[in-house]
């Protein structure tokens, strides 16, 4: 009896034994079908995704005229390359606003063409990439120099500048030589011949753009030194004698007063170059250019960065080179009147005539060992309602020094 017992538990754990094999045979087999079929049918994509195809999102802030000008030229890197991109435009006034909450989310583009002055909070909170990181070259040394300082920060270039759109004096010449005068003054005491002379004309031939403080700037950097927010007493004089001969002209009389300028009705106009560069037979051009070099920001240019998100730095590479070529710049000159920012643009032949349309004198030849600080940018908007007032003849030298927290220099002697 207990022989037969014996075997029959035999035969039942033989049993147990036998099936729980099977069971785990058969979880394996299913385990390893399944994982088959989900690498036949289901592959994982790759990590980065093949972006071959995908197209390069460009994000600009430009006006109306001159974003249609990069779509053409746009277009034709396209036609050359191969390569897909699309641009997207924020013309609006919030513009920086809008790229900071897409760069935030991770959803900005992969290429942004900004104001200069923007580039050094977007590298500062870590949204873009150096320059170095995808160019071979910066070509720094092609590049006028104060553009570039606007661009850089903590060692590093952060962006590709575009171009430069500053505020110019522009001459009538006719106008200036009927008064006997040959050349545009360029010392106190041109100034001061000239303002003799204007004496016998009739009205006030000197316009500046109501509210505009970078033509403030402008005029004030040309007849008053290099720092408008803290000028010696000498030169808030020399600027003190031309409030009588100037007038304000409001936004909707611009264009009239282009009209005055060209036809000689009014003998100066401070204005963008790019406002008037068309008229540049009739008209010559003064740069402030000792005001630029110390104040690179009031040069109103535009550049490229690099979103530090991109998956496509080749490409991007290639595009912002060619945006940025010799062939480019002539083109968007030619088209925009944005100044190029390339040195060798301002040698002669360049702009396919005898001479570059504006000298840029210390822009392209920057004094040996820099420019000491200057506190314009710090002092701006405090700059911009003073300068109004004092150029209007509302405040007296001493209340615009007050104004800005300066103290006159002491006058140099003669």
């Amino acid at each position: 009896m207990k022989r037969k017992n014996y075997w029959f538990l035999f035969a039942i754990l033989l049993l147990a034994l036998t099936s729980l094999s099977q069971g785990q045979n058969l979880n394996s087999n299913s385990g390893s079908s399944e994982e088959r079929k989900t690498m036949s049918w289901n592959p994982k994509p790759s990590s980065p995704q093949d972006t071959d195809d995908q197209p390069i999102q460009v994000m600009t802030h430009l006006n109306e005229s001159d974003y249609k000008e990069l779509l053409n030229i746009n277009d034709a890197f396209v036609n050359e390359t191969g390569i897909q991109v699309e641009l997207h435009n924020i013309p609006d006034v919030d513009a920086y606003r809008q790229l900071i909450a897409l760069l935030e989310v991770g959803e900005g583009p992969d290429v942004m063409l900004v104001n200069s002055p923007w580039i050094h909070s977007l590298a500062s909170s870590g949204y873009i990439l150096p320059a170095e990181s995808y160019l071979s070259s910066t070509n720094g040394s092609d590049i006028i120099s104060p553009v570039l300082q606007m661009l850089e920060w903590n060692g590093y270039q952060w962006g590709v500048p575009l171009d430069m759109d500053p505020y110019v004096l522009a001459w009538q010449m006719q106008a200036l030589q009927s008064l006997g005068v040959g050349n545009i003054p360029g010392t106190a005491k041109d100034w001061r011949d000239l303002l003799a002379k204007l004496e016998i004309r009739k009205g006030k031939p000197i316009a500046l753009p109501s509210g505009d403080v970078y033509a403030f700037a402008a005029l004030m950097g040309v007849v008053g030194g290099t720092n408008p927010a803290d000028p010696s007493v000498e030169e808030l004089d020399s600027v003190g004698k031309i409030r009588p001969w100037i007038q304000f002209i409001e936004n909707d009389r611009m264009q009239v007063a282009r009209t005055s300028l060209n036809e000689g009705g009014l003998l100066l106009m401070t204005v963008p170059f790019s406002a008037t560069f068309r008229e540049k037979n009739k008209l010559e051009f003064q740069v402030p250019d000792q005001l630029y070099a110390i104040n690179p920001f009031l040069l109103r240019g535009r550049s490229f960065a690099v979103a530090s998100q991109t998956k496509y730095p080749e490409k991007v590479a290639e595009w912002i080179a060619y945006m940025t070529s010799d062939k480019s710049q002539r083109i968007w000159y030619d088209s925009t009147g944005n100044l190029p920012v390339l040195k060798q643009m301002y040698e002669e032949d360049q702009f396919r005539m005898t001479k570059p349309p504006v000298t840029l004198g210390q822009l392209l030849n920057p004094i040996e060992g820099g420019h000491a600080e200057s506190t314009l940018q710090s002092e701006w908007e405090n700059f911009a309602k003073e300068a109004k007032l004092f150029l209007s003849g509302k405040s007296t030298e001493q209340q615009y020094r007050e104004a800005l927290d300066g103290h006159p220099k002491e006058k140099k002697p003669e």
